[in-house]
C-alpha cells in the first residue's frame, strides 16, 4: 500500500488515500464524461479528509445514491462516493500529488448503461 496526498486545485480542501495501485477507471457516464474523469477506488476506511469539509459541495442526480463532491470556491472534482459500492471513494487521480497516472493499466467501465 502507498499514501498519496491530494487536493482541489485553490488546495481548501486537503485529503489522502492508501492504495494498492492495481488498476485505474473511466466511466461513461454522463457526469463522468463531462468532467472527463480518471479514478481510483479506495475503500472509506482508505481515505482521510484532511482539511476542507466546509468547502465541499455535493451534486447527486438519477438514483441520488452516488455523491459527487467539489470544491465550492475553486469548483474541482476531487473524488465521488460511488453508486454500485458507497463504501468506497472514486477518486480523481489528476488530484492525488505525484501519483504515476502511466504505470497503471486503466479499465472502462459501463455507467450509462446503469438503472
Amino acid at each position: 500500500m502507498k499514501t498519496f496526498k491530494g487536493s482541489c486545485h485553490c488546495q481548501a480542501v486537503q485529503f489522502e488515500i492508501d492504495t494498492d495501485l492495481s488498476e485505474l477507471t473511466t466511466c461513461d457516464c454522463s457526469i463522468c464524461v463531462k468532467k472527463n474523469a480518471l479514478m481510483i477506488k479506495v475503500h472509506e476506511t482508505s481515505m482521510r479528509i484532511l482539511s476542507g469539509n466546509k468547502s465541499l459541495t455535493t451534486y447527486q442526480f438519477h438514483s441520488n445514491t452516488a455523491k459527487h463532491y467539489f470544491c465550492n470556491i475553486c469548483g474541482i472534482y476531487p473524488f465521488h462516493r460511488k453508486r454500485v459500492t458507497p463504501d468506497h471513494f472514486g477518486v480523481n487521480v489528476h488530484c492525488l500529488d505525484d501519483f504515476p497516472i502511466n504505470d497503471i493499466p486503466v479499465r472502462a467501465t459501463i455507467g450509462a448503461a446503469m438503472k
